[in-house]
């Protein structure tokens, strides 16, 4: 399916259909016939294969020496197995549904994804990665997830965090097939500059993109308590069931992020990973909160809940 299309059909809420797959696997290269590659990382990874790393390790090792900062593992370590605990509240909100008045479940999920983030801000990673990595555009996107599937560790990680098999496989096989809106997201330097605009976003107002999506997936995060309560008349179990794996997602992408982070600070990870977590992460991060706003935040008459006679 080419660019411009409506990525919406391709996007896995968690469970990866054939289809899914097989527009995964053309995208990469790979001419999926009758048999489509099962529903593992490692399935994908047999049929995909990692090719030229076509410069991620100097731009990793440029993200690097970019710091300006000193990057502290400890702080690192701790808020990282904090984080890990915000995905084990995940099937609460399940049960929860629609939060009360003045709840804050939805916003104890990100405490720790916050104390990292504000780490990663102060040491300049957000600002050295746009200033050395590409933005989202097709090339890059299918380089580092080629590069993705063939980082050893990664499928345990992700079941660390409690992603089972066919969601870990939803989180890479998404950044793909939903390449579409990550097209829409551009670098700082690409919006214009104030002089040149009299109305509309300029560059001087607009942060690097990583920390964009970042900190914008938790920001809708964050407001989940107080927008699902608000609208809780208009609100069905599909609609929890979708922001919570748009949550997850989020979540799991900022995991990934801080891991990379992590083991930046003690140097152990090849420059070539750190180039592909990174973009990875934030891909995942900003495909999930593009689809939470249509899954959730915007509710339209064919999706809203019925209406009840009896308030009329």
């Amino acid at each position: 399916m080419a660019y411009g299309t409506n990525p919406e059909d391709r996007y896995s809420y968690g469970e990866v259909s054939d289809e899914d797959r097989r527009e995964f696997l053309q995208a990469l290269g790979v001419i999926a016939g009758g048999a489509v590659a099962g529903a593992t990382l490692r399935d994908l990874r047999a049929e995909v294969s990692s090719g030229a790393a076509g410069g991620l390790a100097e731009m990793g090792e440029a993200v690097r020496g970019g710091l300006t900062g000193t990057l502290d593992a400890t702080l690192l370590n701790e808020e990282l197995a904090a984080l890990e605990e915000s995905f084990e509240l995940l099937p609460q909100l399940a049960a929860m549904g629609t939060p009360e008045q003045g709840a804050s479940a939805y916003q104890e999920l990100t405490t720790a994804a916050w104390a990292i983030n504000d780490h990663l801000s102060e040491v300049g990673f957000f600002a050295s990665a746009e200033a050395n990595l590409p933005a989202f555009e097709p090339a890059h996107i299918e380089e580092t997830t080629r590069q993705l599937l063939h980082i050893d560790a990664l499928p345990a990680t992700l079941s660390e965090i409690g992603f089972a098999t066919e969601e870990q496989t939803a989180l890479v096989t998404n950044i793909v097939n939903s390449r579409e809106q990550l097209s829409w997201w551009m670098a700082t330097p690409d919006y214009p500059p104030a002089e040149a605009v009299d109305d509309g976003v300029v560059h001087e107002y607009v942060a690097p993109l990583h920390q964009r999506a970042a900190e914008g997936s938790l920001l809708w995060i964050d407001g989940l308590d107080h927008y699902l309560w608000q609208r809780a008349p208009l609100v069905t179990e599909e609609m929890i069931d979708r922001g919570l794996w748009d949550t997850k997602s989020m979540l799991g992408g900022y995991y990934l992020l801080g891991s990379a982070a992590r083991d930046l600070a003690a140097g152990d990870i090849a420059d070539d990973h750190l180039t592909t977590l990174t973009t990875a992460s934030t891909a995942i991060m900003i495909i999930s909160q593009e689809f939470l706003i249509n899954d959730v935040i915007r509710i339209t008459d064919d999706k809203r809940a019925p209406r009840n006679p009896a308030s009329n």
